[in-house]
């Protein structure tokens, strides 16, 4: 299977956990798919440590400056453990059951 293909219709879901420039440019990928709403999945980046937190703030900036704004960025979702990972996932099986 190709790393660099990102299939929304195999996954309910998308979760980073920290990595490298790879991984970095997949998450771009996702959550741009997911702001153009081309993705109907959350993107999930497990913040451990804080891992993820300047890409937190990156995305805030954006939103201060005008270049994105909330509903853009509505499924993209930073995780600081394992138990809200699994909360935001429970959440998105209960909400594609409906």
């Amino acid at each position: 299977m190709d790393q660099k293909r990102i299939d929304g219709d195999i996954s309910g879901a998308f979760i980073a956990f920290s990595s490298g420039t790879g991984t970095l440019e997949k998450i771009a990928e996702v959550m741009s798919k997911v702001s153009l709403k081309q993705l109907d999945a959350p993107c999930i980046l497990y913040n451990l440590n804080g891992y993820y937190n300047r890409l937190k703030e990156l995305l805030n900036h954006m939103i201060e400056k005008g270049l994105s704004d909330q509903e853009r960025q509505k499924g993209i979702f930073f995780a600081d453990d394992l138990m809200q990972i699994q909360e935001m996932l429970s959440f998105v099986k209960a909400d594609g059951e409906k």
